[in-house]
C-alpha cells in the first residue's frame, strides 16, 4: 500500500497555470494527508478519524466540482468508494460529537429537572456505538476494498489522463466550476425558503449543507489560482456550512432522544428527554435564523 512517503511529485498549482494542474495539487495533498491520517488513526491517535474523514471529503468534492477535468472512469469509480470511506469513518466521528452534545445539553439542565441516569444511558448508547464504528474502521482498513482505493487513486495521480478543459487557464476554469457550485447551493436555498413543512425544509437544508461544503473545498483548490478572493469564498461558505451544521446536529439529535423517551429503560423517565427535545427545538430554529441572516450577505457578495 502507498503511503505518504512515496508519493510522485505534486505539481504545482499557480495564478499563470492549467486547470489540470490546480486540481492534481489539491488532490495529491489531500491524498497524502488522508495516509497520513491513516497512519496515525492505526496508531491509535484520537484526532486522526475525524481528520482522516476532512481528507476523503475533500478528494470526493473536488473530484465532482473539477469532474470535466478527468475521464468519467475511474474517477466516478473512485468518488464513489471515498464516500464510502468517508460514512465508514463519519460514524465513529459522529458518535463522538453527539455524546459530547448531547452530555452538554444535560449538564446544563437543574439537577431537579434530569430525572433518571439519562447522562450515563446516553454515554452507555453513544460509546457503544462509537467503539463498534472504530472497530468496523479497523477491519475494512486492513480489507481488500479500501487498498484498491488507495491503489487507484496512486494510479489517478501518477498518470491522470486530463481531459476537457485541463489545459486551459485555471484562472479561468477553476472560477466558471466555482461559480456553477455556487450556483447550486443557491438553488437549494431558494427551495429550502418556499418549503413550508418543517420536516422536508430540514431535509433540504442537510442537502444545502453538502452543497456549502463542496464549494467551500472547490474554492480550496482553487486558492492557489484565485488568490484573496478564492480565500474568501473558502471562508464565506466554510462560515453557512457551520451554520446548516448546527442544524443538522439538532435534527440528529432530536431523533435519538425521541427513541430514548419513548423506551427511557429502568428507572428511566421520559420527561427529561422530552425536555431536551424541546432545548433541540429551539436550537434549530436558533441556527435557521442565523443561517438566513449570514445567506443575506453570501449571497451576491462575492461578484461571482
Amino acid at each position: 500500500m502507498a503511503s505518504a512517503t512515496d508519493l510522485p511529485a505534486a505539481p504545482v498549482a499557480g495564478p499563470g497555470g492549467m486547470a489540470g494542474e490546480a486540481l492534481l495539487a489539491y488532490v495529491s495533498e489531500q491524498y497524502a494527508e488522508m495516509l497520513r491520517q491513516e497512519k496515525r488513526l492505526l496508531a491509535g491517535e484520537s484526532d486522526a478519524i475525524h481528520k482522516m474523514r476532512v481528507s476523503t471529503r475533500r478528494l470526493r468534492s473536488v473530484l465532482a466540482s473539477y469532474r470535466r477535468l478527468l475521464p468519467e472512469e475511474p474517477a466516478g469509480r473512485i468518488r464513489a468508494e471515498l464516500k464510502w470511506l468517508a460514512q465508514l469513518l463519519g460514524a465513529a466521528r459522529d458518535a463522538q460529537v453527539m455524546r459530547h452534545r448531547m452530555q452538554e445539553l444535560v449538564a446544563a439542565q437543574p439537577d431537579e429537572l434530569v430525572w433518571g441516569p439519562v447522562s450515563e444511558r446516553i454515554d452507555a448508547e453513544l460509546t457503544a456505538r462509537y467503539n463498534d464504528a472504530v472497530k468496523a474502521i479497523h477491519r475494512e482498513l486492513d480489507a481488500d476494498r479500501y487498498s484498491a482505493l488507495v491503489q487507484e487513486l496512486g494510479v489517478l495521480l501518477e498518470d491522470p489522463q486530463l481531459t476537457g478543459p485541463a489545459d486551459k487557464p485555471a484562472r479561468k476554469v477553476g472560477r466558471r466550476l466555482i461559480r456553477r457550485d455556487l450556483d447550486r447551493l443557491r438553488r437549494r436555498v431558494r427551495e429550502a425558503r418556499n418549503e413550508p413543512d418543517d420536516a422536508q425544509r430540514a431535509e433540504i437544508f442537510h442537502e444545502a449543507r453538502k452543497d456549502a461544503k463542496r464549494l467551500r473545498y472547490a474554492a480550496e483548490a482553487y486558492v492557489p489560482v484565485g488568490g484573496k478572493r478564492a480565500t474568501d469564498m473558502v471562508e464565506a461558505a466554510e462560515t453557512v456550512q457551520k451554520a446548516l451544521g448546527e442544524h443538522q446536529d439538532s435534527v440528529v439529535t432530536r431523533e435519538l432522544l425521541v427513541r430514548l423517551g419513548a423506551h427511557p429503560g429502568r428507572g428511566g423517565s421520559g420527561f427529561t428527554y422530552g425536555r431536551l427535545h424541546a432545548v433541540e427545538e429551539e436550537r434549530a430554529r436558533a441556527a435557521e435564523k442565523r443561517f438566513r441572516r449570514l445567506w443575506k450577505g453570501f449571497a451576491g457578495a462575492h461578484g461571482w
